[in-house]
């Protein structure tokens, strides 16, 4: 098996994949090809992966080039991980929507910065997957890049290549419900549906039991904001601690339970990030700058190269589906998992194409979405604005035009102010034009 990482440099993404699939017995012989366009990057990585496979005393091949054609050629599998313009290019879709108003608590899938990286990302998407097409026509992509759902929805529209985009969300959101009833993970069982970073869970199970109720009960005793004093010691890690008060204030008013961190949450909707919401910190979200990125980045490279240097380094397997989602597609057995797939009824009153987080049966013979009929009241009334925005954005990132950009941004709940859109807008497009692809 041949398994093609496209951004295999990632300090972030690359050593837990990888210990993921090293420790998966039937992926054990398998060829793990990394690529990346940053040499150094590449070269520390794959040192790191071979050390990682002679840690746990593995098999799996480990190999690395700069040539992406040499990766894809007869893959079995593409993983798809990359930043198009680093941070560098994100501290505009901050900075940028910032001066006019505009406040992200992360900026990767919806409002400005969503809208942005989605036009930086698309096109990239879409040449590796029409690449795939001469390269590895049978292989699956497995995106993990975002924004998930525009991404993935460009793939699905103008190619034939097999694509899944794989998110932790949900599965971060089980932990926490866990952890709420003092019960363990394996005991919580949800049912997923919605789109990524925005899934809602309409109902779930604890060790049997009827979680929604639960639910119910924990907050009229605890409040939505019971977990506000949660801190981690390290300020650049705190603000990307989940305390769930979006959530439970949400759950609490509309009766629906959204199953991503807070943080991507908030951007889904008007008021969470305003200035009434003291910029989210009411509901314990914070503003994620690109210095506390940087420094995140700074401290994951240096845990790397002290592990490739010989500091020891507990090895064991991540919560991430990957992994056994690859083993479910080459030998079985069914396992189910949640992922981003093209509706095809799944969702009933979403439109069919567009792109939806759900629970699949997953094995050999493909992957077949669960029935989760329509969307409550309350959370189509959220999810089917933004289903036609990402729709725009798709639009204007194939085809270069600039209007179905602006319709989505003037449209965007994150902006106060439609005016604004045109001129923010154009500062985006001024800030991306080295990264936005010519059509």
């Amino acid at each position: 098996m041949k398994i093609a990482f496209v951004g295999g440099g990632s300090v972030l993404w690359t050593p837990t994949l990888t210990v993921d699939i090293a420790l998966t017995d039937t992926l054990a012989d398998a060829n793990l090809v990394l690529h990346d366009i940053d040499a150094d990057a590449l070269e520390l990585l794959t040192q790191t992966s071979k050390r990682i496979v002679a840690q746990v005393g593995g098999s799996l091949q480990i190999t690395a080039t700069l040539d992406r054609s040499e990766a894809l050629r007869d893959a079995d599998f593409v993983i798809l991980c990359v930043g198009i313009g680093g941070l560098a290019a994100m501290r505009y879709d901050l900075q940028i929507p910032e001066r006019y108003g505009v406040y992200q608590s992360v900026g990767d899938t919806v409002g400005p910065g969503g809208l942005a990286r989605g036009l930086r990302h698309i096109p990239f998407a879409v040449r590796v997957a029409r690449e795939m097409e001469t390269l590895c026509p049978t292989a699956w992509l497995l995106n993990l890049t975002n924004p998930m759902t525009t991404i993935c929805r460009a793939v699905t529209r103008t190619t034939t290549i097999r694509t899944l985009g794989l998110c932790h969300e949900a599965t971060g959101m089980r932990r926490h419900l866990a952890s709420m009833f003092d019960t363990a993970v394996e005991t919580v069982a949800l049912d997923v549906t919605g789109i990524n970073h925005l899934p809602v869970i309409p109902s779930f199970r604890v060790g049997g039991h009827d979680g929604t109720a639960m639910l119910r009960d924990w907050l009229a005793g605890n409040g939505p904001f019971a977990f506000m004093d949660q801190h981690d010691p390290d300020p650049h890690r705190d603000v990307f601690r989940d305390r769930l008060a979006v959530k439970l204030a949400l759950f609490k008013q509309l009766g629906v339970l959204f199953g991503a961190g807070d943080r991507h949450v908030a951007e889904f909707f008007p008021g969470f990030l305003s200035g009434a919401s003291e910029r989210g910190r009411r509901y314990g979200v914070g503003l994620t700058t690109i210095e506390q990125r940087e420094e995140l980045a700074r401290q994951r490279r240096a845990r790397v190269e002290r592990f490739v240097g010989g500091e020891p380094r507990e090895l064991r397997q991540s919560e991430e589906q990957l992994a056994p989602v690859i083993v479910a597609l080459t030998v079985g057995p069914t396992g189910q998992f949640i992922v981003n797939v093209p509706n095809r009824g799944q969702i009933d009153n979403l439109p069919r194409g567009a792109v939806v987080e759900c629970v699949a049966d997953v094995d050999a013979l493909g992957v077949r979405p669960l029935a989760a009929g329509a969307l409550p009241h309350a959370a189509y009334a959220v999810i089917a604005p933004h289903v036609a925005r990402q729709e725009l954005i798709v639009e204007a990132a194939l085809t270069g035009c600039r209007g179905p950009a602006l319709i989505a941004l003037a449209t965007d709940p994150l902006v106060p102010d439609p005016a604004t859109a045109e001129p923010m807008l154009d500062e985006l497009l001024a800030a991306n034009a080295a990264f936005i692809t010519d059509h």
